[in-house]
């Protein structure tokens, strides 16, 4: 009988293409595949926490936001807030912001429009879902800290997949930004148009104002609220 000689890389290449080709990650989440996020945001502003000038009707308005690429910031510190921005932290109104995201995703910026409701005075928290994909993993999200002169929580250009994994059971910290169009600086002070291009920062006012340094309460250094994010199996 004659033996045929068969080099030993090539019968291993001819082996491992045998393998069953339904193979799947340790999360089992193929990375072209959209993902699924529950958000939760919660809510820790109250009299007890933030006393100075507490308003009794606070509230956050409805959250709009967007999965996006590295190309869009949906605000910025120390920039301009658009007219979207400015539109949702000055009155909690998301139609403007809304074509601006909307005007994102026609230029393959962006992908798809968050939106959900807010958390309404007496309560503490709101939740909503949302999808991503590998093209656009960014993840940004605002709401108006109502009443305030233009006041607003956020995340911006928060990134959900990173080094071959989404990111999972996460708590994001929340300050408070000012989106530089007003100059009050209590929550319920009579509107007061900046003058001067102001910029977005993060929110720091007087003790006797509103009591926060860099949009956290200046004593007790407590956050205004957290969101959580959690990807479904």
């Amino acid at each position: 009988m004659k033996l045929i000689y068969i080099p030993l890389l090539f019968l291993t290449i001819i082996l491992a293409g045998c393998n069953d080709s339904n193979t799947s990650s340790s999360n089992n989440i193929n990375a072209s595949d959209d993902v699924v996020y529950d958000l939760t945001f919660n809510s820790n502003w109250s009299a007890v926490n933030f006393p100075v000038n507490y308003p009794s009707a606070a509230h956050f308005s409805g959250l709009i936001g967007l999965t996006h690429n590295n190309q869009v910031n949906l605000f910025k510190r120390s920039e301009l807030a658009t007219t979207g921005i400015i539109a949702v932290a000055e009155t909690g109104k998301k139609g403007t912001l809304t074509n601006e995201i909307n005007t994102y995703i026609t230029n393959n910026y962006a992908d798809k429009i968050v939106d959900g409701g807010g958390i309404p005075t007496g309560s503490n928290s709101v939740s909503l879902s949302f999808s991503a994909n590998t093209n656009y993993s960014y993840f940004s999200i605002v709401s108006m800290v109502a009443p305030s002169p233009d006041w607003f929580i956020g995340i911006d250009s928060f990134k959900l997949y990173e080094n071959g994994q989404w990111k999972d059971n996460l708590t994001l910290n929340l300050r408070v930004y000012d989106a530089g169009s007003d100059s009050a600086d209590t929550f319920t002070a009579a509107n007061a148009p900046e003058t001067n291009n102001g910029v977005i920062t993060r929110l720091t006012t007087d003790a006797t104002d509103t009591n926060f340094f860099d949009g956290i309460h200046r004593d007790n250094g407590t956050f205004i609220g957290t969101i959580t994010l959690k990807l479904r199996p």
